[in-house]
């Protein structure tokens, strides 16, 4: 189910429930006796409500920072890969074609293999092995020429800047949100609410109407730490849009041309 229905779902059950226990509250709690609790209950709310509120910015600001984090490190990956990938220009023919090739491979596994495990919460394979393979043709290339050496020192700097990045990309992809925060964030989430059935409004629908408010906002922001906190997430995540470019760049190298730009997208 797409995840944009899910978090609709996710949203409007919780505020169906939380007007629900409102309502067996107040058929159950006369009004003269929630009057009464209003000033207790709303020094504590106040109390409470900043608390959660100040853990929940907290929180949905590091996830954001997380996802920004990834997109960065899917940058700077893409972007040492094209390098080797130009860097190899100046090498010679059989070594320069064993090493295009295998950017080509990398950047394609990357795209078609890669990204749909990262989503699973697993790594390619494929990947490492393409990863393990251009390593072996970099290193073991005995340059001839003054030039050949400075282009094989460039390679392993790109390369090693490359490695890093992937294991850094599968490493950071792993990690979400951890599950005792989210319990904190759930119980921190039915206290606040909780909190506003001890407060009683003579009219019913003005009562119904700020809990659903309330509800909502809560539950939204809920949301925002789980989309954030999951960048490969399949609807919503970081796509390989840097390793798509690559793959356009390498099909155009040699004719020193690009095709017709296309606009790129914003979770890049």
């Amino acid at each position: 189910m797409h995840s944009y229905i899910l978090g609709f779902i996710f949203v409007f059950g919780i505020t169906a429930a939380s007007v629900c226990g409102m309502l067996t509250v107040r058929r159950r709690v006369s009004l003269a006796t929630l009057h009464s609790l209003h000033q207790v209950a709303g020094s504590m709310m106040a109390v409470v409500g900043t608390m959660y509120s100040v853990l929940l910015g907290f929180v949905i600001v590091d996830s954001m920072h997380h996802m920004q984090d990834v997109r960065a490190i899917v940058a700077l990956e893409a972007s040492g890969l094209a390098n080797i990938f130009l860097c190899s220009e100046g090498l010679p023919v059989e070594k320069k074609t064993a090493i295009r090739i295998l950017c080509h491979q990398y950047a394609y596994d990357v795209i078609y293999d890669e990204w749909n495990c990262l989503r699973a919460g697993l790594y390619s394979q494929k990947t490492f092995h393409d990863e393990f393979r251009l390593w072996k043709e970099i290193t073991t290339y005995e340059s001839k020429t003054v030039r050949e050496q400075q282009l094989q020192e460039q390679l392993l700097q790109e390369i090693c800047s490359m490695t890093q990045n992937h294991r850094a990309r599968v490493v950071s992809a792993a990690h979400g949100v951890a599950p005792i925060m989210w319990l904190v964030l759930s119980i921190g989430g039915i206290f606040t609410i909780g909190f506003t059935y001890f407060f009683g409004v003579a009219n019913l629908k003005i009562q119904v109407l700020m809990t659903t408010m309330l509800t909502v906002t809560l539950s939204l922001n809920l949301y925002l730490v789980y989309v954030f906190g999951n960048p490969m997430a399949k609807d919503f995540g970081i796509l390989p849009g840097p390793f798509e470019l690559d793959l356009i760049i390498f099909q155009n190298f040699d004719s020193m041309t690009m095709p017709k730009a296309h606009p790129i997208h914003s979770n890049w």
